[in-house]
């Protein structure tokens, strides 16, 4: 391979791999975090309540404070929280306790 096509295919690698970095980033876009309906050890990293610090350890079903990513308009027709309602709802244990019975029921 003389030295013209060797620099053509590295240009070639650069562009290809330029377009597929961006297919990440548009796919990004269309999902977001849904609080409140991830079940116990389904949930994506940390939660708002600090009750664990990864993915995968939550030990309760739809805690508000709990969220997996969801594409969207999902978490509106399951019944989720965006993150500003979810910190509202974990402010008092009473409400935190109606809306996890309220899931439970609805996904049951």
């Amino acid at each position: 391979m003389n030295k013209r096509q060797f620099l053509s295919t590295a240009a070639a690698s650069m562009l290809a791999l330029g377009a597929l970095a961006a297919v990440p980033a548009a796919h990004a876009e269309t999902m977001g975090k849904c609080f409140g309906v991830a079940t116990a050890g389904h949930n994506d990293c940390a939660g708002l309540s600090g009750l664990h610090s990864c993915k995968g350890t939550s030990t309760m079903n739809y805690n508000p404070g709990d969220f997996v990513v969801k594409p969207t308009g999902t978490c509106e027709k399951l019944g989720g929280l965006n993150m500003e309602q979810a910190k509202a709802i974990l402010t008092s244990p009473e409400k935190t306790k109606a809306f996890e019975a309220e899931m439970a029921k609805k996904m049951s």
